[in-house]
């Protein structure tokens, strides 16, 4: 809590003030990081199904500064979760909410049978979580480009780009 205080330039009172602990710290920047997603889900409605797919993989991965810092948060409260039932339900239900929304784009987009939506989902968002990790603790390797062009090969079923 002293690291996020003189992060943010706060005292660690004031601080604690907001946040009693860590975990309520880490619930409220997910929170926080979730809305801002979906936010942006929404603003993609417009587009064609295919289109609002693959918008809503790549603004997933950790090619900007804004999505580096959800991966961060998200890794950190994943840390935390492991071992609190409450922060485990949390994560259970983003992940939850992010691959009925992929399963909805694609049956939209028609690129498998309705019944194989979710399965498809499932895929195409452990895709995005293997290259988002190698990308957050790699980033020398996972540039942008590169993990933009691993997504479009998983979204085309073909092996990643070296």
């Amino acid at each position: 809590m002293r690291e996020v205080a003189a992060e943010a330039g706060w005292t660690t009172g004031a601080l604690t003030h907001h946040f009693s602990d860590k975990r309520d710290l880490l619930e409220f920047t997910l929170a926080t990081s979730l809305e801002q997603r979906r936010e942006r889900r929404e603003r993609r409605r417009h587009l064609p199904p295919e289109d609002a797919l693959r918008a809503t993989l790549v603004d997933a991965l950790p090619i900007t500064e804004a999505s580096r810092l959800h991966w961060t948060v998200t890794v950190a409260f994943c840390a935390q979760a492991t071992g609190d039932p409450g922060l485990a339900a949390t994560q259970r239900d983003a992940y939850r909410e992010f691959r009925a929304d992929v399963a909805h784009l694609v049956t939209a987009a028609e690129r498998v049978p309705p019944d194989s939506a979710e399965a498809e989902a499932e895929r195409l968002i452990a895709l995005l979580d293997g290259i988002a990790l190698q990308a957050l603790f790699d980033p020398e390797t996972w540039q942008p480009e590169r993990q933009i062009a691993a997504l479009d090969g998983g979204l085309r079923r073909e092996p990643w780009p070296e």
